[in-house]
């Protein structure tokens, strides 16, 4: 296989070289191995692992705690691993050339940039594209937790954290419920001393909610020095948190700053796409990218800045649609949810009316197991693009399984397959990862520590979401059950006692104003992806009756957050496709593709 075998030779040229293409990674010896790290390491010292990893192998890649990338050589084999929730350097390779950031293959030599179609209709469905896909054809990325071994002119890649390993030790952790709460405080607390480390300075991502007031409250109970806070809210919304992000700062004393999103922040996409690579849209990428330049803004230069992000997603989300689910499928009832899904298929469901309401709870309770589809359904993409591509069945789901023994099997095949392996590792820490680096700033997620993962996947079902099936279908479950066990007596009575919004932001803010609209609508019906992939009139068509939907009040607030989701998908991917596509450089606004 030449293509690995360029690798393997590449990568072991590097040995007498000056190490070009590493000069942002230590390096670490051991007689004629080598170790080279980019990124940070919480639970043991880098000079460790390479001796580590030849005596016990994959065994000590699985229990380092860290955001990072690296690199061993060893034996004449190559061995390229990503931390468990691909919270460091993203890795991606070609025949011939690997790289860590997506935007290199623009510049090299030999290399042209062609979509894969299949890819970006994934995008545009569900907001992202999910490892080892990519945005480019003939390019792979490296998943989170996944190593990549070049032995033999072979290349192979192995999910250390695959669902085997996840449903290996369950039920096997004999806990009652106070022992597991005091655990998983100990737990929590170790993972932040273990990101703390030496800093006369940290930083904090406060929203108002359990699991940033939870890193708020232990970091007091450890640390006396200065704390930084940063809070996003939104203009003019009754939803914004920032008043209870304030109320956590002063009771936990942090040298607070906020910022309140207006809608302009979108005009700054083409910064966001170079540095994110890979389309992607979500509704809390804006808060991400905000609270980021928030942070630089403020020119306090924590040393690390604490994020509370994946916590829900560990202890499971969804219970009412998955008791849902589980119920109508044994009662007969999901012949119907699937002849209703079909109906959905047809026009009269675009509208704001009883029809879509019904199929997006339908289509929520009925592809449980599959990522949220905010974006075009597959169904409209075919009748959309000009291409006479019909979209095929998304590859992430081809490893889930398709039965279960029980209610708590299929509650874990989610938590597992939907919960960590996509919104974890592919949307919520990528996100949050990509926007620290564009500005600069070290983010860590003390939830994410691999000792809380290792304890969560041992721990029974009703540990993490508490309530019996009739209770969960009714949404009468409690989410995060052991994690509000353990913060409820700590926390202030205005977090516990009030629902928590969720960190995405209502989409429609970013195309409220008339003018900007405008701007946006321009660059869509312009652009050379709309030419090359959709019929104009339909895209015309479908700009156009968002134009109603803006200046009309009375819709429904998940009618609007779709409809403006497919948007700014649509104009993420054409901002995407002049950058990689097009070759447009320098482009830092919207306004620059006018």
């Amino acid at each position: 296989m030449a293509s690995s075998n360029q690798y393997q030779s590449r990568f072991l040229s590097l040995l007498s070289a000056d190490f070009t293409g590493l000069s942002q990674f230590a390096k670490y010896e051991n007689e004629h191995s080598y170790l080279f790290l980019n990124g940070v390491v919480f639970n043991e010292k880098p000079e460790t692992i390479l001796p580590d990893f030849i005596k016990n192998g994959n065994d000590t890649l699985k229990s380092i705690d860290g955001d990072f990338l690296a690199i061993i050589i060893h034996n004449q084999k190559v061995f390229i691993f990503r931390d468990r929730h691909g919270a460091g350097k993203q890795f991606f390779y070609s025949n011939d050339i690997f790289t860590s950031q997506l935007t290199d293959f623009i510049s090299l030599l030999g290399f042209q940039c062609k979509p894969d179609f299949e890819s970006l209709f994934t995008f545009l469905s569900i907001g992202y594209i999910p490892s080892p896909l990519t945005s480019l054809e003939g390019v792979k990325k490296l998943p989170g937790g996944s190593l990549l071994t070049f032995e033999n002119n072979k290349l192979s890649v192995t999910d250390l954290f695959d669902y085997m390993d996840y449903t290996s030790q369950i039920g096997t952790l004999k806990l009652t419920i106070d022992e597991a709460t005091l655990e998983y405080e100990r737990l929590h607390k170790q993972a932040i001393v273990n990101r703390i480390k030496n800093a006369d300075k940290v930083g904090l991502l406060l929203s108002g909610g359990y699991d940033s007031g939870g890193n708020i409250s232990a970091l007091r109970d450890l640390y006396s020095g200065d704390v930084v806070s940063y809070s996003i809210g939104f203009k003019d919304n009754p939803w914004t948190e920032l008043p209870l992000a304030k109320i956590l700062s002063e009771k936990y004393q942090s040298k607070h700053f906020e910022y309140e999103i207006d809608g302009s922040e979108i005009m700054d996409l083409p910064q966001i796409v170079s540095a994110l690579g890979d389309p992607f849209q979500e509704g809390g990428l804006m808060l991400n990218y905000s609270a980021m330049r928030l942070v630089k803004n403020s020119n306090e230069l924590p040393k690390v800045i604490l994020g509370g992000d994946g916590n829900d997603q560990h202890f499971g989300t969804s219970g009412k649609e998955l008791a849902l689910h589980w119920k109508f499928k044994n009662n007969g009832t999901q012949l119907f949810q699937k002849w209703f899904d079909i109906a959905g298929n047809n026009s009269l469901f675009e509208k704001d009316n009883i029809f879509f309401r019904s199929e997006f709870h339908n289509r929520k309770i009925l592809h449980i197991q599959q990522s949220d589809t905010f974006g075009f359904t597959k169904s409209r993409l075919n009748k959309l693009n000009s291409m006479g591509y019909k979209v095929p069945e998304y590859k992430y789901l081809q490893s889930s399984p398709k039965s279960y023994s029980d209610f708590d099997d299929f509650y874990r095949c989610r938590n597992y397959f939907v919960d960590i392996k996509q919104v974890i590792n592919e949307v919520i820490l990528f996100k949050a990862s990509k926007m620290a680096d564009l500005f600069s700033n070290t983010i860590s997620f003390p939830y994410m520590s691999t000792e809380l993962y290792q304890f969560l996947k041992q721990l029974p079902v009703d540990y993490k979401f508490n309530g019996t099936l009739d209770e969960l279908s009714q949404g009468k479950g409690k989410s995060k059950f052991l994690h509000k066990r353990y913060l409820k007596p700590k926390l202030p009575t205005e977090i516990t006692d009030r629902k928590k919004q969720g960190g995405f932001a209502p989409l429609p803010i970013f195309l409220r104003n008339g003018e900007q609209r405008k701007v946006i609508f321009e660059v869509i019906e312009k652009s050379e992806a709309v030419k090359v992939m959709f019929r104009k009139e339909k895209i015309h068509h479908f700009l156009q009756q968002y134009e109603k939907i803006a200046e009309s009040p009375g819709y429904w607030f998940w009618y609007k957050q779709v409809q403006a989701n497919q948007i700014i998908n649509l104009l993420t991917l054409v901002v995407w496709w002049d950058i990689f596509i097009t070759g447009k450089k320098n482009i830092q606004s919207l306004s620059d593709l006018i």
